[in-house]
């Protein structure tokens, strides 16, 4: 008598790879879709010496879809993307769709320039300076007690 060990997916039916090509993905058994998935773009925040800078990462999106406002002493970037893409042939038509949309919202210190701030995006990297503003107080001193 012999044993045999079963494993769950060898009792799973294969599709065909000419079905994945068809859908031009591979097909896989997740419980979602990764490409729908809510992402918030990762944020790096420094403290320069003229500048705060926050640096965004939001690849494979273009100027037209990031909006960034300063109001009420709040940086906030946020975008909304839709897109579409549709293939038609002689006995078939497949048509896809998506949204993205994300939305940031940083707290500025007291000390920030709301009115001198620059952004750029380039490589999928989207840079935000603010200014400071002049230091009201002066360096600090050391008080001897008597």
């Amino acid at each position: 008598m012999k044993l045999f060990k079963w494993k769950l997916s060898d009792l799973k039916p294969k599709f065909p790879s000419f079905v994945e090509n068809f859908f031009g993905k591979k097909i896989t058994d997740e419980a979602h879709d990764t490409e729908n998935v809510a992402v918030v773009p990762s944020v790096n925040i420094s403290d320069e010496e003229k500048a705060f800078e926050v640096k965004a990462v939001v690849p494979g999106f273009d100027k037209k879809d990031i909006k960034i406002e300063v109001t009420n002493g709040c940086l906030t970037i946020s975008s909304e993307k839709q897109y579409t893409n549709e293939e038609k042939n002689k006995n078939w038509m497949r048509r896809e769709f998506g949204y993205a949309s994300f939305q940031r919202v940083f707290q500025l210190p007291p000390n920030a320039d709301e009115e001198k701030v620059q952004a750029e995006l380039r490589d999928g990297i989207l840079t935000v300076k603010l200014g400071k503003l002049p230091s009201s107080s002066s360096k600090g001193r050391v008080i001897n007690i008597n």
